[in-house]
């Protein structure tokens, strides 16, 4: 019974370290490794990979997604910017319309024509009576 927990236990220990040493060849594989040198190791790349670096359709799918998620907030950006200039443009145009047609209706209320008098009524050269009211009785 002990020889076997022993056996488990190097077993085990093996395992792992086989593990680490193959995750560090695969985080080395990006480094620039001098294949002359002696004793490095040899990292080949399978000529299928994608460039999100997997095989998997999924992960495929995924970085495919994202690039044309991308593009479209790209776009969209582009298309928000517009709007929003041609909005401004818009908003200056009619301020400037604004204040043009309220100009040209302060000078038409500024310079008083000859039938109007000053309490805006229209008068004539002579003042008529005042009509005849019959007395209300009581």
């Amino acid at each position: 019974m002990k020889n076997l927990r022993q056996m488990l236990l190097a077993a085990s220990i093996l395992v792992i370290a086989t593990a680490s040493q193959a995750q560090s060849v695969r985080a080395n594989a990006d480094v620039n490794v001098n294949p002359s040198a002696p004793g490095s190791p040899t990292v080949t790349v399978s000529p299928n990979v994608s460039a999100s670096g997997s095989t998997d359709p999924y992960v495929q799918k995924r970085a495919a997604d994202k690039v044309s998620k991308d593009e479209y907030k790209a776009e969209k950006r582009a298309a928000k910017t517009k709007m929003k200039e041609e909005k401004k443009a818009a908003k200056a145009e009619l301020k400037s319309e604004k204040k043009e047609s309220s100009q040209v209706r302060n000078e038409a209320l500024a310079t008083p024509s000859a039938s109007t008098g000053a309490s805006g009524s229209v008068t004539t050269g002579a003042s008529a009576p005042a009509p005849v009211v019959p007395n209300a009785t009581k």
